[in-house]
């Protein structure tokens, strides 16, 4: 299937990114400039040694997948590798079930994948950038120590 990366991703442009990765500090240490933002609510980022670095919230993990940035761009001819970071088949499925992002959103699991969610349409929802980011990076903190399978309970309150 092809795609063009700009239905794989969110514009950018007139998104405050400032503080957006705040919560994730925990995990991510070498961070110098956001590269591209995954309609499904991942992050792809340039370190300071120049790689570039894939923040799957989904699983509150951290990736190197390449050297550099043209290495990076040369992977995103490798379907195999655009299937895996951005999903496409199910960016497909949400909009072919008529859910689509508005602006300065991106598709959240209401139950995240790390804590037994599926990668469903019917268990992701349009959220705001900075809600995503800053909920997935906080349960992500909570839960980075403690070993598979274990039951958590969360409870989000105002």
């Amino acid at each position: 299937m092809d795609y063009y990366l700009d239905e794989l991703v969110i514009n950018l442009n007139g998104i405050n990114t400032a503080g957006l990765m705040d919560t994730w500090l925990w995990l991510i240490k070498d961070f110098k400039e956001i590269l591209m933002i995954s309609k499904l609510g991942d992050l792809f980022f340039i370190g300071y040694n120049d790689c570039i670095y894939w923040l799957a919230t989904d699983m509150c993990d951290l990736s190197k997948v390449a050297d550099n940035k043209q290495e990076f761009y040369s992977f995103l001819n490798d379907d195999e590798k655009v299937d895996n970071w951005f999903m496409p088949q199910l960016l497909k499925e949400l909009e072919d079930a008529c859910i689509y992002l508005g602006d300065h959103q991106v598709y959240s699991y209401k139950k995240m994948p790390v804590l037994g969610g599926e990668y469903t349409v019917n268990n992701l929802k349009p959220a705001d950038i900075k809600g995503h980011f800053e909920l997935t990076g906080i349960i992500g903190e909570q839960i980075k120590d403690l070993p598979n399978g274990t039951n958590v309970k969360i409870k989000i309150v105002d």
